[in-house]
């Protein structure tokens, strides 16, 4: 089971109805994978709150959910769609409990491409309820008792940009160290070992026969000599039952002997996060699977902005895991790093570019309007998403121009192409050699800058970032019209 989309309305910066549309796991590298990107303040962050506010609700105040208008105004709740597809009937038979599963099963719709989907709603305006879509009636219904199935079924961990790392790799009930060790401790419970652990227990604590038991009879007797003087005929025992395996684990801590053996605590906030992504790995792939019914539990990654704290080879290297997660389970990441997107399996990931237009978010897919065949490539996306103009997204835009569009084999055929049928002016000057210059366009005066950085006749004439971006701005101009006129051909 897996999040096919979301429906955002009047969610935080998100205005009337946003929808996306995620990746899903298929078995290659990064196909699960789903990359936010964009400048800050454009709704990353607000798309991981809103799956959160649905399965978990939220601490916040509905005012604080809801869209405000220039003037702060709030005309309408907010509200959060989730769908789901794929195997979500074996999915709820496997891990909802028996009373549950009509309920659910019974809300499975098929669209006309004939794939299982199930939507759920959370609005602002009944914030306390989990809403169930009915295929019959066309409406959402509160059922109830529905919660604690759908977060069984709907298992989430999210690591927030603002997340002490130490809260992540502490032992509570709700952490990633938790969880991990109390699946890790239940499934131990049957073993002989634990069998053999209880019996040991039992014999400390409770026969008559140990040492320990001996001097608990001799405290237990002086009291109940007390209670028999003073209240009446009274036998007093302790009794000990058998500690909660979890219990174990309250007192642990995480020791990282990178030279120095001390608690993880007193590490760096770059180690300390990087530990924090390793149990969230670790777990997705001890935990997340039910060995028993051979089933992997619906298991959702969240990560706000990993790249905080790491290194670029860090950030590499966690990308790399990531990819590999991506195979069998969605995993949903914000970033404004470029090394995110710096990967083979680009075209794998669902890209989702986010932008702040006129105060309200918006946010698009990157497969939307290619400039190339091979799309997405790295310099694309940050171009698209940062407005970064690189020196390889020029390169791309030149060659591919020279080579499909213009079919030139010689730099001086395809800038008289670029002149005659383009109109772009041979306004700079280039030389090899410090004596003869020719004119040539913008576009070949930075294309050589690029690839013979090593004349030193122009290196007091070289192009500046404007000139930069103006030329891959032409060529993305230039390209479009190449299109414009193609799909045009077609038609006719």
């Amino acid at each position: 089971m897996h999040i096919h989309s979301l429906k955002l309305k009047n969610f935080k910066g998100f205005y009337g109805e946003s929808d996306l549309i995620f990746n899903k796991p298929n078995g290659n590298a990064g196909s699960g994978l789903n990359i936010f990107i964009g400048e800050n303040n454009c709704g990353k962050s607000t798309v991981l709150e809103a799956i959160n506010f649905l399965r978990d609700n939220s601490k916040k105040s509905h005012e604080l959910l809801k869209f405000k208008d220039e003037v702060g105004r709030q005309n309408a709740h907010a509200e959060v769609e989730v769908v789901f597809e794929g195997d979500i009937e074996n999915t709820v038979t496997s891990f909802a409990q028996m009373k549950k599963i009509d309920v659910f099963t019974s809300r499975i719709y098929q669209c006309s491409e004939l794939k299982n989907y199930f939507k759920l709603r959370r609005t602002t305006e009944k914030q306390n309820v989990i809403e169930v879509w009915n295929k019959d009636s066309l409406l959402f219904e509160n059922v109830s008792g529905i919660d604690a199935p759908i977060k069984r079924m709907f298992e989430t961990n999210f690591i927030w940009a603002d997340t002490d790392p130490n809260d992540q790799a502490s032992f509570g009930a709700s952490t990633l160290c938790g969880m991990l060790l109390k699946e890790i401790a239940d499934s131990h419970k049957h073993t002989e070992e634990y069998k053999e652990f209880q019996k040991k227990f039992n014999a400390v604590f409770n026969e008559g026969t140990s040492e320990l038991r001996k001097k608990l009879f001799e405290i237990e007797s002086q009291i109940g000599e007390i209670v028999n003087t003073q209240f009446g005929d009274a036998a007093i025992k302790f009794s000990f039952d058998e500690p909660n395996i979890q219990g174990f684990f309250k007192n642990t801590s995480i020791l990282v002997d990178d030279g120095i053996n001390v608690p993880m605590a007193e590490k760096g906030n770059g180690m300390q996060r990087a530990i924090a992504l390793a149990l969230l790995q670790v777990y997705a792939k001890t935990v997340a699977y039910d060995s028993s019914q051979a089933k992997s539990k619906p298991f959702y990654f969240f990560i706000d902005e990993p790249e905080l704290c790491l290194h670029p080879k860090g950030q590499q290297k966690l990308l790399d895991a990531l990819l590999e997660i991506s195979k069998a389970r969605q995993v949903f990441v914000t970033t404004h790093s470029p090394y995110f997107l710096n990967t083979s399996y680009l075209k794998n990931i669902g890209i989702h570019i986010f932008q702040r237009k006129n105060g309200k978010n918006q946010v698009e897919s990157s497969k939307v309007n290619y400039l190339f065949p091979w799309s997405p490539t790295w310099g694309e996306i940050n171009y698209r998403a940062y407005n970064l103009v690189t020196v390889d997204f020029h390169n791309e835009l030149f060659g591919y121009i020279q080579e499909t569009i213009a079919n030139c084999k010689n730099l001086k055929e395809f800038d008289k192409w670029l002149e005659q049928e383009c109109l772009v002016v041979k306004d700079n000057k280039w030389t090899k050699d410090g004596l003869k210059f020719e004119c040539v366009t913008l576009l070949h005066f930075i294309r050589n800058h690029i690839h013979h950085p090593e004349n030193v006749f122009m290196k007091a004439n070289s192009y500046t970032e404007l000139d930069l971006e103006k030329s891959i701005n032409l060529m993305i101009e230039i390209i479009r019209k190449y299109e414009l006129e193609k799909s045009l051909r077609e038609v006719s």
